[in-house]
């Protein structure tokens, strides 16, 4: 493997994890961390893991033959993951959001209204069930 930075597996791993969590963990353990914080960290682990199986099912095969292969994965997940960029939540809004608005629109909001409204008669069926035995048990002491 052909490498221009030494130990730039090292400086890859702090780049795609180390610094990330840490940024994560700040965000986690704020009182009020915003919206856009969230969807950065939240996009950019998705992005992780996405990335790792599609390297250890079809890239791995790039990092031998790709020169500078690991020194561009450094500068994409730093893209991704620095506070100047956000690349992460770049991503979401253009790319992800966009493709997927009509669709929640269309299916996704409409069924999540059905399962609340249905869970919601269930939950007063099972409220006015459980009052009625109560009922009974109080008219059977006396």
């Amino acid at each position: 493997m052909f490498s221009l930075v030494p130990q730039v597996g090292l400086i890859c791993f702090a780049l795609q994890y180390v610094m990330p969590l840490i940024h994560t963990f700040g965000v986690c353990f704020k009182d009020t961390p915003s919206s856009k914080q969230q969807t950065q960290w939240a996009m950019y682990w998705i992005l992780v893991v996405v990335y790792e199986v599609l390297e250890s099912l079809l890239l791995w095969v790039l990092v031998e033959y790709f020169p500078l292969f690991t020194e561009i994965k450094c500068l994409a997940f730093y893209w991704l993951s620095a506070s100047e960029f956000q690349g992460a939540r770049f991503l979401f809004e253009s790319v992800i959001t966009q493709h997927y608005a009509p669709i929640d629109a269309d299916k996704v909001w409409p069924q999540l209204q059905k399962l609340t409204n249905k869970a919601a008669v269930k939950k007063d069926a099972a409220f006015d069930s459980a009052q009625d035995s109560a009922s009974k048990e109080a008219a059977k002491d006396k």
